[in-house]
């Protein structure tokens, strides 16, 4: 009885181990077709040139929203409820350091300098390592003493 057994168990055992180990040269694309080439990404293919707009958005969607209804009332020219629905939406999501540099650009856009460079400084404190909005910031603040004379 315990011969059969072992002859029996002896094959499940090699099936199992066969079936645990992998192969090193295992690949999942099929034989008929070529495996296409992995593309080698550079540092220098990952920084934007300096003519080029980076995308920034905000980090949470209530953000986002509010983002896009204040850059619809910019546009129609209506900054203070832009001014406005930015001050809402940075009571919901204070951490948002782009609400903090639209609004900054809305003050800069209303004249209010002081204000604009003030709250690009708060908005570059919360990026984070975001070059881009950190650029941004810095835009808006020369912007503002320029238009200060300084």
């Amino acid at each position: 009885m315990m011969r059969r057994t072992s002859l029996f168990l002896l094959p499940l055992f090699f099936i199992i181990i066969q079936g645990c180990s992998t192969s090193r040269y295992h690949t999942a694309t099929p034989y008929h077709r070529k495996p296409e080439p992995r593309q080698v990404i550079e540092q220098r293919d990952i920084q934007a040139p300096p003519t080029e707009q980076p995308v920034i958005v905000p980090e949470n969607s209530i953000a986002v929203d509010i983002s896009y209804q204040a850059s619809q009332l910019i546009q129609n020219g209506d900054l203070e409820a832009a001014a406005q629905t930015l001050e809402r939406g940075l009571r919901i999501a204070p951490k948002d350091a782009y609400l903090w540099s639209q609004l900054a650009t809305v003050r800069l856009q209303q004249r209010r300098y002081g204000q604009a460079q003030s709250l690009a400084a708060k908005s570059s404190s919360l990026a984070q390592g975001n070059s881009s909005l950190i650029y941004r910031n810095q835009v808006i603040s020369e912007k503002a003493r320029q238009q200060q004379g300084y």
